[in-house]
């Protein structure tokens, strides 16, 4: 768990919340079940399309489990990390705290967590760095020319720089309304 002593004010209310309702998605409550269920299949859609499109994403993600994965209508699904390339791929507010205090670890040792947000279930999954992740994460000095150089130029504040084997890169997160 994140020491709520060590966040910054503004993530102290949202930790205190997030802290207290927060479980392994396998231990969910019944009630939160369904839509644990349904933030999993949004993230494992969203993990496939990556795959299929880039070559990256859900590292298990393979031909048949990709084969019928589809979008979960009503759940919102996205990256994040605590060392963002994208600015718009900031945490949602309820995972920030979680986020931020998985920093430099290495993702075996970082586990999912689902979030009772009240009328919603929030679901962050781990995402590994894998020797494919190190062509644009690697350090800096490790990438090709063309490589740095476009990333300078489309992400000229890029922090995802610098990841080795089986760091924790970033999740994925999805928002499912309970009903």
């Amino acid at each position: 768990m994140v020491a709520l002593a060590m966040l910054p004010p503004a993530l102290l209310s949202a930790a205190a919340v997030a802290e207290g309702r927060r479980f392994a998605p396998a231990e969910a409550p019944p009630e939160l079940r369904p839509a644990v269920d349904r933030a999993e299949r949004a993230i494992r859609a969203a993990a496939c399309d990556v795959e299929r499109r880039f070559g990256e994403g859900d590292p298990d993600a393979n031909a048949v489990a990709c084969a019928d994965a589809k979008p979960a209508p009503g759940v919102k699904v996205g990256r994040t990390s605590a060392r963002l390339r994208n600015p718009e791929n900031a945490p949602p507010s309820w995972a920030r705290a979680y986020v931020a205090g998985t920093e430099g670890r290495k993702a075996a040792r970082v586990a999912a967590a689902a979030f009772d947000l009240g009328d919603r279930v929030g679901l962050l999954r781990p995402i590994e760095t894998r020797r494919r992740c190190l062509g644009c994460h690697a350090r800096a000095e490790d990438l090709s020319e063309g490589t740095r150089e476009w990333l300078r130029n489309a992400y000229p504040r890029d922090r995802a720089l610098g990841y080795s084997l089986g760091d924790l890169r970033g999740f994925w997160w999805a928002e499912a309304p309970k009903r």
